[in-house]
């Protein structure tokens, strides 16, 4: 699952949800036993993950997906095909500025969910969703979009992230401590980047702790050293938040800190430790920051 995973940028977690709801997975049996993807599965994913992206219910897609026999779904593919990875995204674009300019909730929803069904979170982040989001917001800012059709679709791409992020603290995995400390000192409705790097984080299956702006950076400190993870983020922390890390390191802390600040025309700016200047950076080279220090 994991070849496969990795072949169609397609989630693990997505691919067995395809394979029990709606028997979209591996046909083949070894002689031990074991289920195998055969060529012609991968081809009937592919083409539920394309049909997917373009807005179609994961449902519907794998109804189709399942029906057809070997020619037909290579027949259905190359249509598919036929469209640039460019057209797909642009389709979807302009599917998201529509939904959102008639403020239609359910379709936002739709559209939102199968891009990160389709997709991992940092795909969909980098090809639909931040470009998306930063068009709507122009839109928005000339007068051409009503402010609460913008809110709506912040509010939809926020709940989609955070449902794949799961629960801010969730219960001990195994006894396991976060491997990732995030605390964002702003609310998440107001830092979706910071959102969709949790997120991709979660979907990476590293272990979090997120931690929400009611608590300053003395608290966050105080859990650093309690529960010992090997990555701390500050997301918009107050200037003393740099004293107060220099004090945790120079006392034999051993995590390592990112502060990081919402950036224009970038996602982010991200500063490492406390002495490296700011930089800057987007949610796909944040998260391999991350990931560079907790594997």
């Amino acid at each position: 699952m994991g070849a496969v995973s990795s072949r169609l940028g397609v989630a693990a977690s997505t691919l067995r949800t395809w394979e029990r709801r709606y028997g979209i997975g591996p046909s083949h049996r070894t002689h031990g036993g074991h289920r195998r993807y055969t060529e012609r599965d991968i081809t009937r994913v592919e083409l539920v993950r394309r049909m997917v992206s373009r807005g179609v219910s994961a449902q519907d897609a794998a109804r189709v997906a399942r029906h057809l026999d070997r020619d037909d779904l290579a027949a259905a593919l190359r249509g598919e095909t036929g469209h640039t990875a460019q057209v797909e995204t642009d389709d979807l674009l302009d599917s998201l500025l529509a939904a959102a300019t008639a403020s239609d909730e359910t379709r936002l929803q739709q559209l939102v969910a199968g891009v990160l069904e389709s997709s991992s979170v940092l795909e969909a982040w980098r090809d639909v969703l931040s470009p998306a989001l930063g068009r709507l917001t122009q839109e928005s800012s000339r007068g051409n979009l009503d402010r609460d059709a913008l809110s709506l679709t912040l509010r939809t791409v926020l709940d989609a992230l955070l449902a794949v992020r799961g629960p801010s603290a969730p219960p001990a995995q195994g006894g396991l401590k976060p491997q990732v400390l995030l605390a964002t000192f702003t609310e998440e409705s107001q830092a979706l980047p910071f959102v969709a790097w949790a997120a991709a984080l979660a979907q990476a299956d590293v272990v979090l702790r997120v931690i929400g702006p009611d608590i300053g950076p003395r608290e966050v400190l105080d859990l650093a050293w309690r529960l010992s993870p090997s990555v701390v983020v500050l997301w918009n922390a107050p200037g003393d938040s740099a004293g107060i890390v220099r004090h945790h390191v120079e006392n034999g802390g051993r995590a390592a800190f990112i502060r990081a600040t919402p950036g224009w025309p970038d996602e982010l700016r991200i500063r490492y430790g406390t002495e490296a200047p700011e930089v800057a950076a987007d949610v796909g080279t944040a998260v391999r920051k991350v990931l560079d220090r907790v594997r």
